[in-house]
């Protein structure tokens, strides 16, 4: 292999490090981001819950002062039929009574729906503070997590980083560039093997053998000519030289061979 190639994979080594690290705390800080969006949902969920519980309770309690004076129009009226002598009258008192009778009980089933509603509303309370406690709990935790990673990621990294500064001091400005540029240009990782096939993992173009020679040689630098990711190819994996002209001459002589076969048969 390229000397100049196993140094920018040794840099492209340490350079996954380092985005795994960055990638753990970027994917902490989003968990902790998405808990407390979800915690301020709760929250104001919780508001909205307990205003409309509150609003409920004051149906109630005018159903309640509703009902009291239903009653005591239903005392009153069935206190004035002790006094009335004509049957025209009663009459018209046993309605008044019967329909403060018919208000009253129409309250009564609304206090009862009512208060349904505020056991439903009682239930998503209790289900939603524990939510709440649960989201915040997350968040305290991770919060934790992440400063005590900040301090364990950071050592990791400064040591990562003097190794690549080791590194860059015995690269080739030129090469350690087009590996920059490659990187800076979304295409990571930069540095990518060639299979037995001849293919670039990084893009399945398959190279023609004589530049597929040029790469096991390792005397050059080589990019895709597709996907411009640097190209190497493992030394302990290395193949036979393929060679055109050997392969012909092999098969012509293949070929004659058999030829003086079928005459002499």
């Amino acid at each position: 292999m390229n000397e100049q190639i196993a140094y920018i994979i040794d840099i492209q080594d340490i350079d996954l490090n380092i985005k795994k690290i960055e990638d753990a705390e970027a994917k902490n800080i989003y968990e902790i981001n998405e808990s407390a969006v979800s915690l301020k949902n709760q929250s104001e969920k919780l508001e909205e819950l307990k205003k409309e519980l509150s609003e409920l309770q004051k149906k109630v309690n005018l159903c309640e002062l509703n009902i009291e004076s239903y009653n005591e129009k239903i005392l009153k009226y069935t206190e004035a039929q002790k006094q009335i002598k004509t049957n025209k009258e009663y009459n018209a008192m046993q309605k008044s009574v019967k329909d403060n009778e018919a208000l009253k009980s129409a309250e009564e089933e609304e206090i009862i729906k009512t208060m349904t509603a505020q056991e439903e509303i009682k239930s998503a309370i209790k289900t939603t503070e524990e939510d709440i406690r649960l989201l915040s709990d997350i968040i305290l935790n991770k919060k934790a997590e992440v400063e005590s990673d900040k301090i364990k990621y950071f050592d990791i990294k400064k040591n990562l980083t003097d190794k690549r500064n080791e590194i860059e001091k015995i690269l080739k400005a030129e090469f350690l560039n087009v590996y920059e540029a490659i990187k800076n240009n979304n295409k990571f990782p930069a540095v990518i093997s060639v299979n037995d096939n001849r293919a670039c993992t990084g893009c399945f173009r398959i190279l023609p053998p004589q530049q597929f020679n040029e790469l096991l040689s390792g005397e050059i630098f080589m990019q895709c000519p597709i996907c411009s990711r640097i190209l190497y190819y493992k030394q302990e994996d290395m193949p036979e030289i393929i060679n055109d002209k050997t392969d012909k001459k092999e098969k012509k002589d293949k070929t004659k061979a058999s030829k003086k076969a079928r005459v002499k048969a």
